[in-house]
C-alpha cells in the first residue's frame, strides 16, 4: 500500500473478503436493487485505522508514495443477467419465450421463413444442461467448441443453454454452435466464426475490467468478425442504476472526492451473501491519479466506516486512467458496502464508476451506463423491456458511447420463460440480446446478402420509435415487420417494405419501362401519370362524375379516370390550364402539393421552417404539413430540396405514410 499520511490497513477476511478479479465476463442479467434508501455518511479519511473486527487481521506497512509497479486486477467477465442462483429443477416440457408474439415471430414461421440456412454462433461461459433438455428445445444436432487450456465446452454456468434456446425459439431452423473461450484465445475464435461463415453471434456478456473508450483488448477482434460480415449482437448490460459520473470535486480539501455535493464522499452499495460484485473506476486525464477505495459502512471504527481495500495502481506515467476490484461478502447476510475516490495527485478530471453483480447504487446516473462491449459502435447493441408491459427496464443500460453515438440499438423482451426459468427469474438484458439474434437470423435466411450494417438498418426502420430515437431506448422495441418481399430483387432495399406495400395493396403491378411481373424500377423519376394512378388507386378507385378536359389526356388512356378523379377533387389543376402533362416528371413541390390535397389540405401545420421553402409557394401549406405529419423530414435537416425530382421509392414511401395516417 502507498502511503500519502496514510495508516495502518485493516483486511477483514472471516466477512468479508476482497480480490483482484478472475474473469471479467458478466452475463447481464439482473441482480436486483437492494436497499432503496442508505444513509450518507461523513468523509472516509478518519476512518482509516482498522480494529481487528473478526478472525484474522492483516496489516500493510504504509509508504510515502506509489510503487513503481502494480499489477493490475486480471479481467473480469461477467453475464448479462440479473441474478446468479442456480435452479436445480428444469421444466419437464419445452417452452417458448413469450417474447415471439411481440417481435411478430409468429407471422415469419407461418410463412415458412425459420432462419433455415443460417448459422448462429453463442458465445458465453457455460452451456450446463444443453445436452439434456426437452425434445424441442435445441435443434438435434449443434457444433460446440471450446476455446481454451482443455478445449472442452464450459458447463460452469447454464447461461449459455438458455440463451441457445430463446435463439431456437425465434429461429427454429438456424444452425446452432456453441462457444467458449478464454480471453487470450479470442483471435482464434474469431479466426474460426470468420472460416465457419457465421452469420451471426449472440453475446450475452460485458467484460468488468475496461477501458470503456473503445480501446478494450475485445473491441479488435468484435469488429473483425462484424467486418467480415458476422452480425454481432450484444446485451446493453444491466449498469443504469449500477453507474455514477462526476466531476473530481474535492471541496474540503481533505483528498477525497465529493461524489454528491456538499459532502457526500461515499456512494453506497449493497452485496447479497455469498455474492461479488466487480467495481471499475475509469477518467479522461491519464495524467491524474486517482484511486477507489471500498468500505463496510455496517462496521465502525472509531464512529467510521471501515476501510476494507483500495486500488491504488498507478497513474500519470502512460498508466490506463483505470482501477479496478472485485469484493466478495462471504458472510451469510447482505452487506452494505461504499466506496469513494481518493484524487491523488494531477488536474480535475471527469470519472466514471460502475458496479456488477450488487444492489443498486446509491447515487446513480443512466446515461452512457454502458459496458463491453455493448459500447461498440458497430456491434448490434440490445437493451430490455418487460415482454408483457413493454417498459423500458429500470436497469437495461443507456447510450450514448463515448463516441456519441446512440445506443442502444433497439431493445426486446426479457422476463421470458426458458426451461430453467420462468418470468422475472429470467431478468436482464441477457434475455432480451438473443431475441435480436434470432431475429437476426430469420432476416438473414430471407434476405442471404444482407451485411451487418444492413440488418442494423432494418431492424432500426422496423423498430418503435424509429422517428424519435433515444438513449434510453434506441429505435424502440424490436420488431420484425412485414414479411419479406415476394419480390426478390429489392429484398434489402432500403424502400423494401413501401414497395411491397405498393404492390400487394394494388397501387402498382409493374415498372412502366418493364412490363414483366414484379418489376419495380424502384430509382426510375416518377411521371405525372403514374403518380394520378398511384394516389387513385391509394383511395380505391373511386369513379368521377365527369371526364377531364385537358387536351392531352386521350380518353381512353390508362391514366385518364384517375386524372379525371384527381381534377373533380381539385387534387391537381393541370400544368396549364388547358394539358396535364402526363409524361413529365415529378418534383418535389408537386408531390407536397399533391398529398396535401389528396388529405384534403389539412390546415394549421406548424412552419416547417426550411429554408429553401419561400413563404407563400404553391407548396408552402403542404411541406409544413408534410414535416408536421412524419411523411417527410425534408431532403436535409434545414432543405426540402422541391426541386428534387420523386422516384418511385420515395413515392411508395410518401404514400404508405399517408396511409398510416388514414
Amino acid at each position: 500500500m502507498r502511503g500519502s499520511g496514510r495508516v495502518a490497513e485493516v483486511l477483514i477476511t472471516a466477512t468479508f473478503l476482497l480480490t483482484a478479479t478472475q474473469s471479467s465476463l458478466r452475463p447481464t442479467e439482473y441482480v436486483g436493487d437492494g436497499s432503496d434508501t442508505l444513509t450518507a455518511v461523513r468523509s472516509p479519511i478518519s476512518s482509516l485505522v482498522g480494529t481487528a473486527l473478526s478472525l484474522q487481521v492483516v496489516f500493510f506497512a504504509t509508504t510515502l508514495s506509489k510503487p513503481a509497479e502494480t499489477v493490475g486486477p486480471a479481467p473480469t467477465r461477467r453475464t448479462t443477467v440479473q441474478t446468479d442462483v442456480t435452479i436445480s429443477n428444469r421444466l419437464a416440457l419445452a417452452v417458448t419465450s413469450e417474447g415471439l408474439t411481440g417481435i411478430g415471430a409468429p407471422e415469419w414461421h407461418d410463412a415458412d421463413h425459420k432462419g433455415m440456412g443460417t448459422l448462429v454462433a453463442i458465445i458465453d461461459l457455460g452451456f450446463s444442461g444443453w445436452d439434456s433438455l426437452p425434445d424441442g428445445e435445441l435443434p438435434v444436432d449443434i457444433q460446440t467448441l471450446a476455446f481454451d487450456d482443455d478445449g472442452v465446452l464450459d458447463v460452469a454456468t447454464d447461461h449459455g443453454t438458455q440463451m441457445a434456446e430463446i435463439v431456437h425459439d425465434v429461429a427454429p431452423e438456424a444452425d446452432l454452435v456453441f462457444l467458449t473461450f478464454n480471453d487470450d484465445r479470442m483471435g482464434e475464435m474469431l479466426d474460426w466464426l470468420i472460416a465457419n461463415e457465421v452469420d451471426v453471434v449472440n453475446m450475452s456478456l460485458e467484460w468488468t475490467d475496461g477501458p470503456l473508450d473503445g480501446t478494450h483488448f475485445s473491441a479488435e477482434h468484435i469488429q473483425r468478425g462484424i467486418d467480415a460480415g458476422i452480425t454481432w449482437i450484444v446485451a446493453a448490460g444491466n449498469s443504469a442504476k449500477r453507474h455514477h459520473v462526476g466531476t473530481t470535486v474535492d471541496l474540503d480539501g481533505d483528498g477525497w472526492v465529493e461524489l454528491m455535493s456538499p459532502a457526500t464522499e461515499f456512494n453506497e452499495f449493497s452485496t447479497a451473501a455469498g455474492a461479488s460484485a466487480d467495481l471499475l473506476l475509469t477518467w479522461d486525464d491519464p495524467a491524474t491519479d486517482l484511486d477507489l477505495c471500498v468500505f463496510d459502512m455496517e462496521t465502525l471504527t472509531n464512529g467510521e466506516p471501515t476501510r476494507v481495500q483500495c486500488s491504488e495502481r498507478p497513474q500519470g506515467n502512460g498508466e490506463l486512467a483505470l482501477e479496478a476490484m472485485t469484493v466478495t461478502n462471504s458472510s451469510a447476510v447482505s452487506r452494505r458496502y461504499g466506496y469513494s475516490i481518493k484524487h491523488f495527485s494531477g488536474s480535475e478530471t471527469i470519472y466514471d464508476t460502475r458496479i456488477w453483480g450488487s444492489g443498486y447504487l446509491q447515487f446513480s446516473n443512466p446515461a452512457a451506463s454502458l459496458g463491453v462491449p455493448a459500447n461498440m459502435t458497430d456491434a448490434l447493441t440490445v437493451g430490455a423491456v418487460a415482454w408483457n408491459t413493454l417498459e423500458l427496464q429500470p436497469y437495461s443500460g443507456w447510450g450514448p458511447n463515448q463516441q456519441g453515438v446512440l445506443k442502444p440499438d433497439v431493445v426486446a423482451p426479457d422476463q421470458i420463460t426458458t426451461s430453467q426459468w420462468a418470468g422475472v427469474s429470467n431478468t436482464g438484458t441477457s434475455y432480451a440480446a438473443p431475441h435480436v439474434a434470432g431475429i437476426s437470423a430469420l432476416m438473414i435466411g430471407a434476405m442471404p446478402d444482407l451485411t451487418p450494417a444492413q440488418v442494423k438498418q432494418r431492424l432500426k426502420d422496423r423498430a418503435s420509435q424509429a422517428d424519435e430515437p433515444d438513449h434510453r431506448q434506441g429505435w424502440g422495441i424490436v420488431s420484425l415487420g412485414s414479411l419479406p418481399s415476394s419480390i426478390v430483387a429489392i429484398r434489402g432495399h432500403w424502400a423494401e417494405p413501401a414497395i411491397d406495400w405498393a404492390f400487394t395493396s394494388g397501387i402498382t403491378a409493374a415498372c412502366p419501362t418493364d412490363g414483366s411481373p414484379n418489376s419495380t424500377c424502384p430509382e426510375l423519376p416518377v411521371t405525372r401519370d403514374e403518380m394520378a394512378r398511384f394516389m387513385w388507386n391509394s383511395k380505391g378507385q373511386p369513379t368521377p362524375t365527369t371526364a377531364a378536359s385537358f387536351e392531352d389526356v386521350a380518353a381512353d388512356a390508362t391514366y385518364a379516370t384517375a386524372v379525371a378523379w384527381l381534377a373533380e377533387q381539385a387534387i391537381t389543376l393541370g400544368c396549364t390550364t388547358t394539358n396535364y402533362c402526363p409524361d413529365g416528371t415529378v418534383t418535389r413541390a408537386e408531390m407536397a402539393a399533391f398529398l396535401w390535397r389528396l388529405e384534403g389540405s389539412p390546415e394549421g401545420s406548424v412552419p416547417a421552417g426550411f429554408k429553401d421553402v419561400t413563404s407563400g409557394a404553391f407548396f408552402d401549406d403542404a411541406a409544413n404539413w408534410l414535416l408536421a405529419s412524419g411523411v417527410t423530414n425534408g431532403c436535409t435537416t434545414t432543405n426540402y430540396c422541391p426541386q428534387g425530382l420523386v422516384t418511385r421509392a420515395e413515392m411508395f414511401t410518401f404514400l404508405e405514410r399517408v396511409d398510416d395516417l388514414d
